[in-house]
């Protein structure tokens, strides 16, 4: 009886590690199949960082940048990117993109991108800090063959970013990245559709990254961008991709007056001198100033009489004499606009970070 006791628990035995044995290959095969690239993607991506100047190029670069307008755009190799506006020294806005976070800092207003809007620029993050590669997405790609768009036939590769559906082209004879889609769709926002489409390429220092590409957005007008001013492996200072500080001057807040900076001065065609100040919607509210409100403007030794508006004056505000505190299209602040030839010496007058004064009249 105990003979047969000890036959049947050796069987037993026996029987867990027979099952614990095949877990084992069961789990090795898995993992060896999820970390094991295409080959044919994986031939696809060393020709892609071949097509922009080789791995040893590539390996080399710590860092790098460029403009786009007025905007300059740092990127790492790890995936984070930075985006700066304004000239030396007013910096106007800062936006940080990582893998967690994208937040922007205009005017000294911290705010962070949601979204489709949030999830796209975390996939820009990836591709210019790759030089415009697929490397950040190396284990994450799918092949879906040769597609044609244009007179082309181009290797569609797509992937996620979160609920973003990400498409890359690459052209199949020189390898290179010719297009972008990043789409999506939700009951609150809709259909987002956003295409990157590359037209022409710069060599600089061995490698070669996109100078000029249209993008557009569903319902919205598109833009040529070009790529200038290409520098790599710049000696930033440390922190310098987690740092979000602006630099647009101080601002000074009383009931029915604001003290402030100058960000920017532009003398336009048809005599428009444009001033640019650090003054936000929220100034304006506190220092309760309203729409139809006549102030005095007090700026480089000269007093102006100032119309001031809250939004979009009408067309017929503009004037020849006419000289306007209204709110900047183009951003989050501001401008002085002085529609008078007698004033066009005056931005000989005035720099960057300037005080200027306003007050009700």
């Amino acid at each position: 009886m105990r003979n047969k006791m000890l036959k049947e628990e050796r069987m037993r035995y026996q029987t867990r590690w027979i099952y614990f044995g095949f877990l084992v290959i069961f789990l090795c095969i898995f993992c060896t199949g999820c970390t094991q690239e295409d080959p044919e993607i994986k031939n696809l991506l060393t020709q892609n960082i071949d097509a922009i100047g080789g791995q040893e190029k590539v390996s080399q670069v710590e860092n790098y940048s460029f403009k786009l307008g007025n905007q300059t755009i740092f990127l790492s190799p790890n995936g984070l990117m930075k985006v700066t506006s304004g000239e030396d020294p007013v910096i106007t806005e800062v936006i940080l993109i990582s893998s967690q976070k994208a937040k922007k800092n205009c005017f000294n207003n911290i705010t962070e991108y949601k979204g489709f809007e949030k999830l796209m620029l975390q996939g820009l993050a990836k591709i210019r800090s790759a030089l415009f590669t697929l490397e950040n997405y190396r284990g994450q790609l799918e092949y879906h063959g040769l597609k044609k768009f244009g007179p082309k036939n181009h290797h569609m590769l797509t992937t996620k970013e979160g609920d973003l559906d990400i498409e890359f082209y690459l052209d199949s004879i020189d390898f290179l990245l010719k297009r972008i889609v990043f789409s999506g769709f939700s009951e609150e926002t809709g259909k987002y559709d956003v295409n990157h489409d590359f037209i022409s390429f710069q060599e600089v220092d061995g490698v070669k990254i996109p100078e000029s590409w249209f993008a557009s957005q569903v319902g919205t007008r598109g833009s040529l961008q070009n790529a200038v001013d290409v520098k790599f492996n710049l000696d930033l200072p440390e922190g310098f991709f987690t740092n979000l500080d602006v630099n647009v001057g101080e601002v000074e807040i009383k009931t029915g007056s604001l003290g402030g900076s100058i960000v920017d001065v532009n003398l336009m065609r048809g005599n428009r001198l444009t001033i640019g100040t650090n003054w936000t919607n929220s100034c304006m509210e506190d220092a309760g100033f309203q729409t139809g409100d006549k102030l005095v403007l007090e700026i480089a030794d000269t007093k102006l009489d100032l119309d001031f508006y809250n939004a979009q004056p009408p067309r017929d505000a503009y004037s020849a004499g006419a000289k306007l505190l209204v709110p900047n299209r183009q951003s989050e602040n501001y401008i002085i606009i002085i529609v008078d030839a007698a004033y066009g010496d005056m931005t000989e007058q005035l720099e960057p970070l300037m005080p200027i004064w306003v007050k009700m009249k």
